[in-house]
């Protein structure tokens, strides 16, 4: 299970066009000038690791285009983005194979401020001076995993210029500019700053270089100092450069001891650690075992080395993925097979379907008694993951996730009485704080079946009978996990469940339960009633507003109106809609009520529903009987294959959370 969060991933570079539309240097007009900019890049940022496939999911999505870029983040203490903050937006997104890099057209309040920025921060880099710590950080919202693996990048607030990125972001080179005389050679430096160029401007190649204006070298101190930021950025880009790659640890540290405590570009860096690869590529060729087969020609068509297998076994392991429909290296060597009676044949040798094993037959010298069941029960677990993972999980955003260790129920434990600090005068003894805690439970269960693959399936080569039936059991367990989830609405007549202190998770005692239909002016108030809760122990107000609107998909259009009205829906006074875009509508398929509807708060600011995973195991699981003589073949001719999954569903406190039963 995914957890959603927003951050502020800092991976961005400007990489500076300077050129309009028509390949010439724009002044301040309203069209700007453009630069070629890094909007995110693979590696490890803030805590997090982002792939090339989420990046690249993120541009299939289209949450790069049109967005708007600011001049730095805003404040903690501000309420949504400033006009006066305005620098630019972002056009033409693409993947270049490295990173996510845009168009930044310059416009708005800013747009002057970013273009100096540009100029001197190129000047600096080509004249081999230190440049300011200026780079781009994007604000998103994104689901990660429990080891930090950033899954989907769910929104992508703004990108906005900042100083001193986190990830070392910086301007790392010009692809094009026109401040060139038409004698073609680099304006010179005035006493004044200014330049000699004429009016008259010559577009330049790419491969010239650009040479900028420079004011007059900083004070020691100062200019120390942003060597020293510089060599930290470098340092960054280093590390985190060395931590994506794929190179063995000595070539690792090869590469460290060139880079490490001076300056340099990425480019140089880059291509200093893919030389390590075409190094380390010809040291393991020799002892790399090919797959059995006739060698493939799609990859040595399109200039790719061939996938690397280990043995005949993996070859046929592949095969089965690419029989079943699951992704396969584009270039690997694989020998098609013709259909699952193939493919048994090829590992238990059974040419007659016997249901035994014939180590005299079977076409694959490592394979054993197990080979079948093991490579069965591997290809149909990927395609119960694949089912299981197809539909987005609804419930993601709501819910807060727990590894458990054991079967134990799982407790949830509520420290309070630590609402505010109290005062102590000059010479006076501290006082002790008193607290408290609320505990609620919640018993791990254990969902599964077996499934059986029959020698008939077998023989009678239906690949589609088998597939779906991995298939069938990944949308069944999806759907376990949402009713989980959706039964803490709509247990006990819509009451909930029953808490620790006797009383159902919705009551008209917790200020918690409501009867209106949904509108404006009822959410307004379920707003107000979960913004109302007190902490436990005191009267002091949470103060946190509903972040989640749940309904069920009949009254999805209904929320989508209050949402994204930017005034009241059905008032005739033009008022405005206090609620506009500040929240997230969440359809709940499982609720066959068409007029109940609830509000939930962002997990992270007040927990409430909690999901346990057993050992950090999220998703369920295939296992099947190893041995092909096995009971079950014996007794039924089939192979007995098992799905399981443990799930734990609990609700750790009814802050945050409100439900309108409607009659």
């Amino acid at each position: 299970m995914d957890e959603r969060l927003g951050v502020r991933v800092e991976l961005g570079a400007l990489l500076p066009d300077a050129l309009g539309d028509d390949g010439r240097q724009q002044g301040s007009g309203s069209q700007g000038k453009r630069f070629e900019v890094i909007c995110i890049r693979p590696g490890k940022a803030n805590g997090l690791s982002f792939s090339p496939e989420v990046l690249q999911r993120s541009l299939e999505d289209g949450l790069w285009q049109g967005l708007t870029v600011f001049m730095d983040h805003a404040a903690p203490s501000e309420n949504g983005r400033r006009v006066r903050d305005v620098a630019g937006v972002l056009e033409h997104p693409t993947w270049n194979g490295q990173a996510v890099i845009a168009q930044l057209r310059t416009c708005g309040p800013q747009a002057e401020t970013v273009q100096r920025l540009a100029s001197e921060v190129l000047a600096a880099v080509e004249a081999g001076q230190v440049a300011p710590n200026i780079g781009l950080s994007a604000d998103l919202l994104l689901c990660r995993d429990s080891q930090r693996n950033v899954t989907r990048i769910v929104r992508v607030n703004s990108v906005d210029v900042v100083y001193d990125p986190a990830a070392g972001g910086a301007f790392v080179r010009a692809l094009n500019a026109t401040a060139q005389s038409k004698s073609g050679e680099h304006p010179r430096p005035q006493p004044n700053g200014g330049s000699d160029m004429t009016d008259q401007k010559t577009p330049l190649a790419e491969s010239d270089q650009v040479v900028v204006a420079q004011s007059e070298p900083q004070a020691g101190e100062e200019l120390a100092s942003m060597r020293q930021m510089y060599q930290a950025s470098c340092t960054y880009m280093l590390d985190m450069a060395l931590a994506a790659s794929d190179l063995p640890l000595p070539l690792k540290d090869e590469v460290r001891a060139q880079f490490s405590q001076r300056s340099f570009r990425p480019e140089e860096l880059q291509r200093a650690i893919q030389a390590k690869r075409d190094t380390w590529a010809r040291l393991v060729e020799a002892q790399v075992v090919r797959g059995a087969g006739p060698s493939g020609t799609a990859g040595a068509a399109a200039g790719r080395e061939p996938w690397q297998l280990r043995d005949s076994l993996d070859q046929v392991r592949l095969a089965a993925y690419q029989l079943f429909g699951l992704p396969v290296p584009e270039n690997a060597r694989i020998t098609r097979l013709s259909g699952v009676r193939e493919l048994y044949h090829k590992l238990t040798g059974d040419l007659e379907f016997r249901g035994q094993f014939d180590p005299e037959r079977v076409t694959l010298a490592n394979a054993d008694t197990s080979t079948m069941a093991n490579i069965t029960a591997d290809v149909l677990n990927k395609v119960l993951l694949q089912a299981y993972n197809r539909r987005e999980r609804w419930w993601e955003p709501i819910v807060a996730n727990r590894d458990l260790n054991s079967l134990h129920d799982m407790k949830m434990i509520r420290v309070y009485g630590f609402s505010a600090l109290s005062t102590v005068g000059e010479g006076a003894p501290y006082t002790e704080k008193t607290w408290d805690d609320l505990q609620e439970t919640a018993s791990v269960v254990k969902k599964g079946n077996y499934i059986g693959i029959t020698l008939e399936m077998l023989m009678a080569d239906d690949v589609q009978a088998v597939r779906a039936v991995p298939e069938l059991l990944g949308s069944a367990a999806y759907n376990t996990v949402a009713d989980a989830v959706a039964a803490v609405f709509t247990s006990n007549s819509g009451a909930g469940p029953t808490m620790a202190d006797g009383t159902s998770l919705f009551h008209a005692t917790r200020g918690n339960l409501g009867s209106a239909a949904l509108a404006s002016a009822s959410f307004d108030a379920a707003q107000l009633a979960i913004m109302s809760q007190t902490e436990p122990g005191s009267l002091r107000k949470l103060g946190v507003p509903g972040r989640f609107l749940l309904v069920p998909v009949q009254l999805r259009s209904t929320a989508m109106v209050i949402r994204n009205s930017q005034y009241q829906p059905g008032s005739s006074n033009n008022d405005v809609n206090p609620w506009y875009q500040g929240f997230e509508v969440v359809p709940v398929p499982a609720w066959s009520d068409a007029n109940d509807w609830a509000v939930a708060t962002d997990p992270n600011q007040a927990e409430h529903i909690v999901l346990g995973w057993l050992q950090g195991r999220r998703e369920p699981e295939i296992f099947a009987a190893t041995d092909a003589q096995s009971a079950a073949m014996f007794t039924n001719d089939e192979m007995r294959l098992k799905v399981r999954f443990f799930i734990c569903c609990g609700v750790a406190d009814y802050r945050g959370l409100y439900k309108a039963n409607v009659a």
